[in-house]
């Protein structure tokens, strides 16, 4: 059952259970509007890893550890302080003081450890939470974590792994994730929420840093990049991160001091499937390494940028994740003729059918966008492909199986390298796009590359080991990275915003003016 948002101007108090008083405030001001892309996925952080999905829980739920790019990093945010053993594989941590739920009910180590086991019986979070081999409470306030080798990317762990109330989870049981919760320690909760309009949010007065400046937040799902920043311009819209860059001149513009392009931590990528159950010729190596000389960077950059991207050869930029290699691997230049002259080699000089370029979106996205440029790149070398796009819920399932021929996939957020073993670690099934596992490729080596990054903590080290990884997956010719999106964010004149960030902002930050 969906809770009616409360009257303007009404505060009301809900009478909980346990006979906790629990106020939720009403401002009189209008609702601070935000878009989504697509429906939320579910109110459960469980349920998926999509980034849109995320920046919305960061409104309501917490971790251990938060996330602060203005100020470059990780941060402990429900954790007080965190003690290491001398062996490194034991983490003792101290909770905040005061802290309570969103039902009224105080914080204790207890749903610390009813979270991150319930995040270690699912599959999709093993890269997060494989290394850890028991989460215990000392107290009501210290929890320990043990580990199972020294893991120097913990604090990403710390980070993503939400911290939810027990009773309020298994309460609401098969239900939750499906209608409002107070599951959360964070300044919003969910008032009103439906799959295909959006969610509304509620300021929680009781939030342990202090009740937030924006009393009510409206997510408005409008697929379309046009429709949004029609919508901007009508002030239909207080906030529009990523703003499409064709109108980037225009909008900015309009929003005067009130908009800045920010460098992305992203990359918009392609997978050739050398598994493609239907075109076989994607498993011949100078197939795939004629695809990827056939790909015009530029030419993508233009088509999802306007050229105001970053044409790209790592899979996260340096400037955010210090570990990532810069240099020391194969890159491939667009060669056309190298592409054509490939293809001959692998017994296909008139060219080759390589199935569909599948992706997520509109048929207007960034992606959608990249697959079509794509689709042309290899046309003028002679391989033909078709272009595919649909709903994420539909196509990443179909990713995840290797039930595609060549996609286009976007990730970002990422903040530690270890991320990567997303990609090429067989523990992260139904996160990775192309399964190394058992195939041609030294994947033995590659997840041994990944455990060597995680033990130590010295970044020069760490970039050394990471730089033989990454170079693996270039050998292989299945992941080729191509732009670095820049983010354009834009928000109302009556905002203040602090500083703009491109990926995890905080509305308990922002104010009215």
């Amino acid at each position: 059952m969906i809770r009616k948002p409360f009257g303007v101007g009404v505060a009301m108090t809900v009478l909980l259970g346990t006979g906790t008083a629990f106020a939720w405030t009403q401002g009189s001001d209008k609702p601070v509007k935000f878009r989504l892309v697509a429906s939320l996925s579910s109110l459960d952080w469980e349920q998926t890893t999509n980034l849109r999905d995320m920046k919305v829980w960061h409104q309501m739920y917490e971790g251990l550890y938060g996330m602060d790019e203005a100020k470059n990093g990780y941060y402990p945010e429900l954790a007080k302080k965190v003690d290491l053993s001398k062996n490194g594989l034991v983490y003792t941590i101290t909770l905040q003081n005061g802290v309570k739920f969103q039902n009224g009910d105080p914080l204790k180590a207890s749903d610390v450890v009813f979270s991150y086991r319930r995040a270690m019986k699912n599959p999709r979070f093993n890269y997060l939470t494989s290394m850890i081999t028991d989460v215990a409470a000392v107290n009501d306030g210290t929890v320990k974590v043990t580990l199972n080798k020294p893991y120097s990317p913990i604090a990403h762990t710390f980070f993503c792994v939400k911290v939810l109330s027990e009773k309020e989870v298994t309460g609401q049981g098969p239900k939750f994730g499906t209608i409002p919760n107070k599951a959360g320690t964070g300044p919003y909760c969910a008032s009103n929420y439906t799959i295909a309009t959006g969610l509304k949010l509620e300021a929680w007065s009781g939030y342990w840093r202090g009740a937030p400046a924006i009393k009510n937040v409206e997510y408005v799902v409008i697929p379309d990049d046009t429709s949004a920043v029609i919508a901007y311009q009508n002030g239909e819209l207080d906030y529009l991160e990523d703003t499409p860059l064709s109108a980037w001149k225009d909008v900015s513009k309009a929003a005067g001091d009130h908009g800045k392009l920010i460098k992305g931590n992203n990359i918009m990528f392609m997978a050739v499937n050398y598994l493609s159950p239907g075109h076989k010729a994607l498993a011949n190596q100078k197939v795939r390494e004629a695809i990827f000389y056939a790909v015009n960077k530029h030419d993508i950059n233009l088509a999802v940028c306007d050229g105001y991207g970053m044409e790209a050869t790592q899979y996260m930029p340096s400037e955010y994740v210090p570990a990532s290699p810069s240099t020391g691997f194969k890159t491939y230049a667009f060669d056309p003729a190298k592409a054509k002259k490939l293809l001959a080699e692998a017994g296909f000089p008139k060219g080759v059918d390589v199935g569909a370029i599948m992706t997520y979106g509109t048929s207007t996205s960034n992606n959608a966008k990249m697959a079509q440029v794509l689709q042309a790149n290899l046309a003028d070398v002679g391989i033909n492909a078709t272009v595919s796009v649909a709903e994420a819920a539909i196509v990443t399932p179909k990713l995840y199986n290797q039930d595609y021929d060549i996609c286009v996939f976007s990730d970002s957020g990422n903040y530690d390298y270890n991320n990567i073993r997303q990609q090429v670690h067989s523990e992260s099934k139904g996160m990775y796009v192309i399964k190394y596992q058992g195939g041609p490729f030294d994947w033995k080596k590659l997840e041994t590359l990944c455990d060597q990054g995680a033990a130590i903590s010295d970044t020069d080290k760490r970039r050394a080991i990471y730089t033989q990884l990454w170079s693996l997956v270039m050998d292989s010719a299945t992941i080729l990275p191509c732009l670095h999106r820049p983010v354009g964010v834009v928000w109302s004149k009556r905002l203040d915003i602090g500083q703009p960030v491109p990926t995890y902002y905080k509305i308990r930050t922002f104010s009215l003016k």
